[in-house]
């Protein structure tokens, strides 16, 4: 490939550092090209570790920055929007981090914004560029499964660190948008479809859920149950059924090598998963679509669907009288 896509990075953010500029760098199709910090002493960090970029001390000079081609946006949620938005005005691509939004009013005004402006837009859920969830795609394509009938799904950790940004409700904190988009980005991949009904129960500290399950319903008879939050041990973990089988999905969200469960009257049988680079293939695919001028593997319309579906769960939240 003759061409590289050059990336800005807003903030020094940690996932920023340890995960998507390392991927960005591991990539033939892209080069860092600039990071924006007020903090003089985190730029140069970054450039110890990275090596020589741009370095920008606010966020409107790395958007104006005429060598930037794509925007990765690693900011607190409630910061999406706006930043997204600036740079896709100012021509650039952008990969914004999950959720995409606090809620559908402003994912749609995102999405328009990428289209009148011709830039691509997506939701950076990287667990979908993993080996693993291509085995999945693959056993729900076959049909072994039979009709799915059920969806369990879940995504927790225990938040041992005090004062972040995941328990600051002014900045979009809670478990629902910080770990269980993940578990609805799952449900939404098996359904393709908006659940007739919703339920949520929750537990609050902080002015933000630290513990939440929900159970949606749709129209063919599908029943899923989701369930995250950062107050106890650590899960990572799905299940789908069908009439016909059982998948087991153990790491659901991560790359790591591991198996799948296949359960049919027939057999158990285990299914292999190699490793992967779910960071750099993110990457390289949101890159490969700038290049190419072709869509990204995560569409916009999946994104907002499932925007929909997240203000649905967050206002049943909301009526719960979960402990404060």
């Amino acid at each position: 490939m003759t061409r590289q896509v050059r990336w800005g990075v807003l903030g020094c953010a940690r996932i920023a550092r340890t995960q998507v500029i390392p991927a960005i760098l591991r990539r033939s199709e892209a080069c860092l090209r600039a990071i924006a910090s007020r903090d003089a002493s985190k730029l140069a960090e970054f450039r110890s570790l990275f090596g020589d970029f741009s370095g920008h001390d606010s966020y409107e000079a790395l958007i104006a920055d005429p060598s930037v081609d794509a925007v990765y946006v690693p900011l607190p949620n409630a910061l999406h929007r706006e930043w997204a938005i600036r740079a896709m005005r100012a021509g650039k691509h952008v990969l914004c981090e999950k959720p995409l939004a606090l809620d559908s009013r402003e994912a749609e005004e995102m999405a328009a914004t990428a289209r009148v402006c011709g830039v691509l837009l997506m939701e950076a859920f990287m667990y979908r560029y993993t080996a693993r969830m291509a085995k999945v795609s693959e056993i729900l394509a076959s049909g072994v499964l039979g009709p799915i009938r059920s969806i369990n799904s879940t995504f927790r950790f225990f938040l041992d660190r005090q004062n972040t940004i995941k328990e600051n409700a002014e900045l979009g904190g809670g478990s629902l948008y910080d770990v269980g988009c993940y578990p609805l980005n799952l449900i939404g991949l098996v359904t393709q479809a908006e659940p007739l009904s919703v339920v949520v129960e929750c537990d609050k500290a902080h002015g933000v859920d630290v513990n939440l399950s929900a159970v949606l319903r749709y129209a063919d008879g599908v029943i899923a149950s989701l369930h995250c939050g950062f107050n106890a041990f650590g899960r990572n973990y799905s299940e789908i059924v069908g009439t016909d089988g059982a998948l087991l999905i153990p790491d659901t969200f991560l790359d790591d090598a591991g198996h799948l469960t296949l359960q049919t009257q027939q057999e158990t049988r285990s299914i292999e998963i190699p490793q992967s680079d779910r960071y750099g293939e993110e990457i390289g695919d949101f890159s490969t679509a700038i290049l190419e001028g072709h869509s990204p593997r995560l569409s916009l319309d999946e994104s907002l669907r499932n925007m929909r579906v997240l203000d649905r769960l967050i206002e049943s939240a909301r009526g719960t009288r979960g402990s404060e």
